[in-house]
């Protein structure tokens, strides 16, 4: 596997005199992940036109060559792969003069399987990589960030590895980096994701403000974290994370948003890197 980082800044959002609007999002899934809306990628590509969005990126859920043949529920079957390139190229095609269609991957960092996972897309060019860390250690024997939990283990093994995703360099930036779902010391919660924030913003990435998270009332986006963040100074960028194309239908969560990180003295950045993969 041969991979090189190509970053080129995005502008991600504009404000005018007749409001915000969001130019880039690069959390979108399909209905191949397996907990999406069955609805046509043509179907996000139009909603997202219709919002303004210059930059489509479609994020789908990684594929995992699990060692014991597990197929993963919650994320694109290795059989299925072919089709999801297949029909994002032709659409990338037909739509290049309405909007810039990206294709790539949201991806967990499992050190066991990492190098595996790259190896088992690279042949298909991945042109982007998103990290989302929905377990720790992996799938098959680790916690779902989601789910509450008073452990300690679990929201420091989760710090260490979204850190450690991030510094492969393989990403563009932090999925909803308040995913995890701590119920226990409030001290501890806050020494850990200032760790985290602190880890992130001398990386370079910005973080998530996900509007799944908020439009299905989840437990993030969450005041506390991004009151940490504020004090850490992290930059910000917003996120779809559509799951069906009504969810790219975005101006109300857009003023939403902007509303709830004003609270915090933080807005969205209007331009971001996309580390473009060229493999």
């Amino acid at each position: 596997m041969l991979y090189l980082l190509v970053a080129h800044l995005c502008i991600t959002f504009i404000i005018t005199q007749e409001g915000f609007y969001m130019l880039t999002n690069l959390h979108t899934h399909t209905f191949r992940c397996h907990h999406a809306a069955k609805a046509s990628e043509r179907e996000y590509i139009e909603n997202a036109i219709t919002s303004g969005i210059k930059t489509l990126g479609f994020s789908e859920h990684i594929p995992c060559p699990f060692y014991d043949g597990h197929e993963s529920g919650y994320r694109l079957f290795k059989a299925d792969i072919d089709d999801y390139f297949d029909t994002l190229h032709r659409l990338k095609e037909e739509y290049e003069k309405d909007i810039n269609i990206l294709i790539g991957f949201e991806a967990e960092y499992y050190p066991k399987y990492f190098k595996d996972m790259l190896d088992f897309v690279s042949p298909f060019k991945p042109e982007y990589l998103i990290l989302g860390q929905h377990f720790t250690y992996n799938e098959e024997d680790g916690f779902y960030c989601a789910l509450p939990t008073e452990s300690d283990d679990v929201i420091v093994n989760y710090v260490d590895q979204a850190l450690d995703g991030l510094s492969t360099g393989m990403f563009t930036y932090l999925c909803h980096p308040d995913l995890i779902n701590y119920t226990g010391n409030d001290e501890i919660y806050y020494t850990q994701m200032k760790r985290l924030c602190e880890g992130v913003k001398k990386m370079g990435y910005p973080l998530e403000f996900n509007f799944l998270g908020w439009n299905t009332n989840r437990p993030y986006p969450c005041k506390r974290f991004f009151k940490i963040a504020a004090e850490v100074g992290n930059d910000i960028i917003l996120g779809c994370d559509a799951h069906n194309p009504k969810a790219l239908l975005t101006k109300e969560t857009e003023k939403e948003a902007l509303s709830f990180l004003k609270e915090f003295d933080l807005k969205p950045l209007d331009k971001f890197k996309i580390n473009y993969l060229k493999w």
